[in-house]
């Protein structure tokens, strides 16, 4: 994958545990997208996109989002600023493309490609993140300060718009050229600075959902299983002297309702829950208008005896286990023969009611395409 590095070995000696700079990884994505693309993809409604001012790390940082307008640019100064544009591998083929090099990771990991285009002294400020990141330098020159680990004890500074760190420990700096690329893991602090007037960098994110939210879908999708009428009894011991006391004796009938969910359907419920949360999109864009599918109009195509290939829209999130389908972070039943064969992009008849009802509906609303 890397010139250093085998992928195996990437993922042994650096994946979520320590930075390494990627000297010439992406060389030829130099010039892949430009800053007037970048500023003209800002102006966009649909295009989430931040301007962000500041140089100093414990000074005054601004954030303002977009959409933007061609005078908000013209009024910008020489230096120190930032635009970002996030998910441009939506909007773009060519930086859609860069995905397609971190197969040697989890798909689902992906979160999306965000651009950031800067002059001198440009960054974002010293901050972490909770989600690995490349950081590839696709124009111009960049610094990088690498600093401590952090989690959420950490301090950050009184800014309602940035989470900046209050203290920033510089440990390592770096300097990126176009073609370079710098892995950092979740965790740990950073801060990026423009050496150059045309610096652009490309941060591929992965997203990692956190306990918290794993375990609220876990319960939610668990409990849904459960009567809303089945209501709770007294037991003799659980009347107590005092009205107002709720005592021990009332926790041997919450033990019967606890004991309903049993261990293997928490951890069937947990790996659905964990499919629809790496799979729920970050954000949607319009993608190529298709017309309407009927069962009868796919059925008839599949069965003709040419395969259909068909490719997931920009914005469609897919992945799956043995039994389900997960799509844009709803679950479909399936076996994992055609969940496969549908990630593959490569369907091929005879397919039942089901899977044909299913393709239907992915293909109105507008999660897949017909390609050929």
């Amino acid at each position: 994958m890397f010139k250093q590095f085998s992928s195996d070995e990437f993922i042994a000696r650096f994946w979520q545990q320590h930075p390494v700079l990627l000297h010439q990884a992406f060389a030829d994505l130099a010039g892949c997208i430009s800053g007037d693309e970048l500023a003209g993809l800002a102006c966009e409604e649909d295009v989430e996109s931040r301007l962000i001012s500041g140089f100093d790390p414990t000074g005054t940082w601004q954030c303002r989002h977009g959409p933007f307008t061609a005078n908000d640019f013209a009024r910008l100064p020489e230096d120190n600023w930032t635009l970002l544009v996030q998910s441009v591998d939506q909007w773009h083929d060519s930086i859609r493309a860069i995905l397609d090099r971190f197969g040697f990771l989890p798909r689902w990991r992906l979160e999306d490609i965000m651009a950031s285009f800067a002059p001198v002294g440009g960054g974002v400020g010293p901050h972490f993140d909770y989600y690995d990141v490349f950081l590839i330098q696709v124009q111009g020159r960049r610094e990088w300060q690498l600093g401590q680990r952090c989690d959420d004890t950490t301090g950050l500074q009184d800014n309602d718009q940035l989470k900046l760190l209050a203290d920033f420990d510089t440990q390592v700096t770096h300097t990126v050229n176009s073609g370079d690329a710098l892995y950092i893991p979740a965790g740990l602090a950073h801060w990026g600075r423009a050496l150059s007037a045309d610096c652009i960098t490309l941060s591929v994110g992965f997203r990692a959902p956190s306990e918290q939210e794993i375990m609220a879908e876990t319960l939610e999708i668990a409990i849904a299983g459960l009567s809303a009428n089945v209501r709770y009894k007294d037991s003799p011991g659980s009347i107590d002297r005092h009205p107002n006391k709720i005592n021990t004796h009332v926790l041997t009938t919450l033990d019967a309702m606890l004991d309903k969910l049993t261990p293997a359907q928490l951890r069937q419920s947990a790996l659905q829950a964990f499919g629809q949360l790496v799979t729920e999109p970050r954000s949607f864009c319009d993608g190529e208008v298709q017309p309407d599918w009927t069962v009868t109009k796919l059925g008839e195509r599949m069965n003709s005896g040419a395969s259909v290939e068909l490719a997931p829209a920009p914005q469609c999130r897919l992945a799956f286990t043995d039994t389900l389908l997960f799509v844009n972070g709803r679950a479909y039943p399936c076996d994992e023969a055609f969940s496969r064969a549908l990630c593959d992009g490569r369907i091929n008849a005879p397919l039942s009611k089901m899977q044909l009802n299913l393709l239907v509906e992915l293909l109105n609303d507008g999660s897949l395409l017909i390609v050929t």
